[in-house]
């Protein structure tokens, strides 16, 4: 296996976002894998159940990487997420909005596989994108 570098073991997991392709999860997710943000996350499998949701939710979505900062074992990740809403999201039916976001990402690396993260996803501003949309 080549070594990767922690900044591409995350560059990495963000094509997942890009391509849809689940089994590279494996790859770059640790088995044990918890998402501090997310209390229901708490392996690889738990996590492409989400990734799979945010798919539905947002087919088309496209995350462009704006900063990745290396410090120990830690990657800080900052990037921007664009997405058509198709399907349900917390609650919103599809409604066909495009919505665009920024979001930042502490991930922890350990042999070359996300163990841990902590994260944060604007929700309230993408929900109100969403519901922007209805009042017209």
């Amino acid at each position: 296996m080549n070594s990767l570098t922690n900044k591409e073991v995350v560059k990495q997991f963000f094509e997942i976002y890009n391509n849809q392709d689940y089994e590279a999860a494996y790859k770059y997710i640790a088995p044990n894998y918890i998402d501090r943000g997310l209390p229901q996350v708490r392996s690889v499998e738990d996590a492409i159940e989400i990734l799979k949701a945010t798919h539905k939710a947002f087919p088309d979505i496209k995350v462009v990487i704006d900063d990745l900062i290396e410090e120990n074992d830690k990657v800080v990740f900052r990037g921007h997420f664009t997405g058509t809403h198709r399907g349900e999201f917390v609650g919103l039916a599809s409604s066909g909005v495009k919505v665009e976001f920024e979001a930042l990402e502490i991930f922890k690396i350990e042999n070359q596989k996300i163990t841990e993260s902590w994260g944060y996803w604007p929700l309230s501003a993408i929900v109100s994108q969403i519901q922007a949309s209805e009042k017209f």
